[in-house]
């Protein structure tokens, strides 16, 4: 099976080709359908499985969409551990998006300045790439608006749970849309990660 297959939109499978993929991965075909219906899901995936483009290719493809109001914060979010993840995500947003010019991605971590992330967070944008202390802080001081938000996509949320992430992720949860579809990717899902699916997810696939 390839990626023609998946009904993604054309410009993000122009993308997929010129980043030099060919096939998608397990995680990506069992995945990938189920997000482009609109589910939630709970995934088992350890990096290095194509995880990440399992959930950025139909996300991206949702902003092909309108958007359901002209607020000028987030539609998708992704969520994860470290700074190191997110700029890492970042970047293959920033690639698999590169022929939908419209689309725009912010990145908010620790250990950058403020004010540079601010001026990015005061114009409009479409996906968010954070970490969680560093969202907490921008949504503590009233700049970020999730009232557009249609995706929240966690990201391997066993490391963030065992970072001390749990009360800080509910709270961010807290504060986005009830409508919102929720991704849940983890290497192991058991125990906390479980409990914390059960609690943000709405009937997941898993």
């Amino acid at each position: 099976m390839t990626f023609d297959t998946l009904n993604l939109h054309p410009k993000i499978l122009q993308a997929v080709v010129k980043a030099g993929y060919s096939k998608p991965t397990k995680i990506q075909l069992d995945a990938i359908p189920e997000i482009l219906k609109g589910s939630d899901l709970r995934a088992s995936a350890q990096t290095g499985t194509g995880k990440t483009a399992a959930f950025l290719l139909p996300a991206l493809n949702r902003l092909m969409n309108p958007p359901i109001n002209a607020s000028k914060g987030p539609r998708i979010l992704v969520l994860v551990p470290t700074r190191e993840l997110a700029m890492q995500i970042a970047t293959q947003t920033e690639k698999y998006s590169k022929y939908l010019s419209q689309v725009k991605t912010v990145c908010v971590v620790g250990g950058v300045p403020y004010p540079a992330q601010v001026r990015k967070l005061s114009r409009p944008y479409d996906v968010l790439i954070a970490t969680p202390g560093r969202l907490i802080d921008y949504i503590d001081r009233g700049k970020i608006d999730f009232s557009r938000l249609e995706m929240l996509v966690l990201d391997e949320a066993d490391r963030m749970l065992d970072m001390g992430f749990v009360d800080p992720v509910k709270k961010i949860a807290s504060c986005t849309p009830s409508s919102r579809q929720t991704l849940l990717f983890s290497a192991t899902l058991q125990g906390i990660v479980i409990k914390l699916s059960e609690a943000l997810l709405k009937i997941p696939v898993k």
